[in-house]
């Protein structure tokens, strides 16, 4: 067993070997110390675009990134693997809601000495929240993401439904629960249109955290005073990242995760696996999703009439956020020159530039306020969803375990589990892990 686990690393090592450390070329006039070349660690098609990082290079042409690859599912494990060796990457492309994980695991540098005045009343809140450790910064974010409810308007206009179009009069999930069964076309095995499509995040398995969590936190109160369980529920984990006892099996956490459980095996309007185009095959009235799923609808025309109405709650209007970022090894020899990267093309003109091009939301206001385009339908209501509504998924040292563990409670409730019963069992795996 120890042997193959020493094979399987070397194994990583080898393959993520361009990502190795920095190292300085040969003197020349334009660059008497030599050519810097960082390595940098991305997973595919993410943020910094090569577009991005040549204009970089460009406007500092002492200094080359060399770009190391692969795909999302695999970064984590490459991240853990080249961390732990002595030659890795100078910066690192990662999850953002493992910044407390990388951050307390030493692999990330604080990027407070290079940050520009006033850089952190910047911010969105909940890009500070996920993005820090112990009151320093490790990575100043790239972008973000919220969740909304996308829905058929050519089935709802037949039925007089009109869901909300801003913030103010957004659905609670017993509004929205009303009209998913209204439009339903079936039941039981004969369901020729589901009132709302099934997840596709993860496995496609129902429970993913950045989705599914949300059920249980919205049944909470972030305004309730911080000793009450409806304002521990909201949060779902104490402020130091190190307990889930009382937060995560709240008597309001249990209600919400009530209300998902019988989602699938009450009110029957949502399938448990399966049918990962739903939605976009007029197969579903409704379905959850980030302002990524717009660029399919745009492109493939579903034949039908869409629209995006905000994520419905229970309590307490809520949204994940958390997005793919950038961050500095904090083993690089060169560490104003890895952080003037991650720091220039996360900011200013290239933030600006990036989320012209690809319609992402910005982590910095100041580039927002600069995006005409996020105050129009329907990109405006997943804008004002994460300055208003934005939470980061629960902020722990062991996010990991935590995401993992989480998951999988709210799987086995969506197939019909005792949300008590599971969520303290999840509080009772979890609570040895979080409070190492």
């Amino acid at each position: 067993m120890i042997k193959s686990v020493l094979l399987c690393a070397s194994l990583l090592m080898l393959a993520g070997g361009s990502a190795r450390a920095a190292e300085r070329g040969s003197p020349t006039p334009a660059c008497p110390q030599g050519v810097l070349t960082l390595r940098l660690l991305r997973s595919i098609n993410n943020p910094p675009q090569p577009d991005v990082v040549a204009a970089w290079e460009a406007a500092n042409p002492c200094v080359k990134i060399e770009v190391n690859e692969v795909p999302f599912g695999q970064l984590a494990d490459k991240i853990s693997v080249l961390a732990a060796s002595g030659n890795p990457p100078d910066i690192l492309g990662y999850d953002g809601p493992n910044t407390a994980s990388y951050a307390a695991a030493g692999v990330l540098l604080p990027l407070d000495p290079f940050l520009p005045a006033g850089f952190k009343d910047d911010v969105t809140q909940a890009s500070l929240t996920e993005h820090s450790y112990l009151g320093k910064l490790y990575s100043p974010g790239t972008q973000q993401t919220t969740l909304a409810m996308f829905y058929n308007a050519t089935l709802l206009d037949k039925l007089d439904i009109h869901p909300p179009r801003d913030l103010k009069s957004g659905w609670t999930w017993a509004q929205a629960l009303e009209a998913i069964k209204k439009c339903q076309q079936g039941d039981g095995d004969d369901v020729a249109i589901w009132g709302l499509a099934p997840s596709h995040f993860g496995t496609g398995q129902p429970g993913f955290v950045y989705r599914d969590l949300l059920f249980q936190r919205s049944a909470g109160d972030p305004k309730a005073p911080p000793d009450s369980s409806a304002y521990k529920t909201y949060f779902a984990i104490s402020p130091d990242g190190k307990t889930a006892d009382g937060w995560l099996n709240t008597p309001e956490a249990i209600a919400g995760a009530t209300f998902y459980r019988d989602l699938f095996n009450v009110a029957k309007v949502t399938p448990k696996a399966g049918i990962p185009t739903a939605f976009q095959d007029g197969h579903a009235c409704f379905t959850l999703d980030t302002s990524y799923f717009m660029a399919g609808l745009i492109k493939n025309d579903p034949g039908f009439k869409w629209g995006v109405t905000p994520l419905p709650y229970i309590r307490s209007p809520i949204v994940h956020t958390g997005s793919v970022t950038l961050g500095v090894s904090s083993k690089t020899k060169y560490p104003a020159e890895a952080a003037k990267f991650v720091i220039d093309v996360s900011t200013g003109t290239p933030a600006e530039a990036y989320a012209h091009r690809a319609r992402i939301l910005p982590v910095l206001k100041s580039v927002g306020g600069k995006m005409p385009e996020l105050n129009e339908y329907p990109l405006s209501i997943f804008y004002a969803e994460l300055t208003a509504w934005g939470q980061p998924r629960p902020p722990s040292p062991h996010f990991a375990q935590y995401d993992k563990v989480v998951s999988d409670a709210l799987r086995d409730i969506a197939y019909g589990a005792d949300p008590k019963t599971r969520l303290d069992a999840a509080v009772r795996t979890l609570q040895p892990i979080l409070s190492r």
